[in-house]
């Protein structure tokens, strides 16, 4: 089987594009039965001006290169990347680990769709293999022409790995390689041990919080506090105007139970519609065993 590694869809989100590095310098082909493609860096434009869409204007289309599969060889520059992409890398692979980040956030979660029985069951069993403690699911596709909406149009397995950001617990990277090996292992690519805990944690509920006011953000929880479940009210970080020595913005947990996706883990100045947290309920959430002896269809 064909695994496609591919980082930096967005190109202020980096540490997926550490993560692919790694592995290609981990794996020993002599030890791996099938094939990995790896794309530490899927939009290079979007890379070299460290945004989320492709560069910043004037020869660039600004556009989100998330939005455009499977693309167009005559298109605009984004389009072209998808299309170059979808020849080279997605027709060519039986499955793919998409990695994405938030650029001046902390986020460590999966991403999927249904349920471990209905038509997605190995769309969503695949993406638990990510071993994260929280899972979250949508019901239906949230957003047209994504990675890993052309993937399941094509019929194969793709993870949204919401992984990374700026401020990491230690040994971070290191866990990256052994959830990795959680998919070669499910494959049939490699034998390994598998990293998983023994139940997830699957939400179907969550809330975007952005920021309101531009100003300076000063959180009042650290990394320590990523994906853990904190009591509804907690606060969780401010917006101060520093002109005026005023709080115009305090960001509290939202739900009775809320577990933390996403958040900004340090002080940084913040503009209005900036990425705060992304917290999920997690009293409505379900707790599962994890897809320890799950294997991939083309491995069973």
């Amino acid at each position: 089987p064909t695994l496609a590694l591919i980082a930096a869809v967005h190109g202020d989100a980096i540490a997926g594009t550490r993560s692919v590095l790694d592995a290609i310098n981990r794996i020993d082909p002599e030890k791996l039965s099938g094939t990995v493609l790896a794309v530490p860096v899927a939009n290079p434009v979007a890379f070299e001006s460290a945004t989320r869409t492709t560069g910043q204007g004037w020869n660039t289309d600004m556009n989100n290169l998330n939005r455009v599969f499977p693309g167009d060889r005559g298109g605009w520059i984004t389009q072209k990347l998808a299309a170059a992409l979808t020849e080279y890398v997605i027709d060519r692979c039986d499955a793919a680990i998409d990695y994405h980040c938030g650029g001046g956030t902390s986020i460590n979660y999966v991403l999927t769709i249904g349920d471990a029985d209905g038509p997605y069951a190995d769309y969503f069993n695949f993406a638990r293999l990510m071993g994260t403690d929280f899972v979250f699911a949508h019901d239906k596709e949230p957003y047209a022409g994504t990675l890993d909406g052309y993937m399941k149009t094509k019929g194969k397995l793709c993870a949204v790995a919401e992984q990374g950001g700026n401020n990491l617990p230690a040994g971070w990277y290191d866990l990256q390689q052994k959830r990795l090996d959680n998919f070669f292992d499910a494959m049939g690519m490699l034998q390994a041990e598998r990293t998983m805990p023994e139940k997830q944690l699957l939400m179907r509920q969550r809330y975007l919080v952005r920021i309101d006011h531009g100003g300076l953000f000063i959180p009042e929880v650290g990394v320590e506090a990523l994906s853990t479940i904190v009591e509804g009210g907690s606060v969780l970080g401010r917006v101060v105007d520093p002109h005026a020595n005023e709080v115009i913005q305090t960001i509290r947990a939202p739900y009775e139970q809320s577990a933390i996706l996403m958040m900004r883990t340090g002080m940084t100045r913040v503009n209005p519609g900036d990425y705060g947290y992304i917290i999920s309920d997690a009293g409505t959430g379900e707790w599962i065993d994890s897809p320890t002896d799950w294997k991939f269809p083309g491995a069973r």
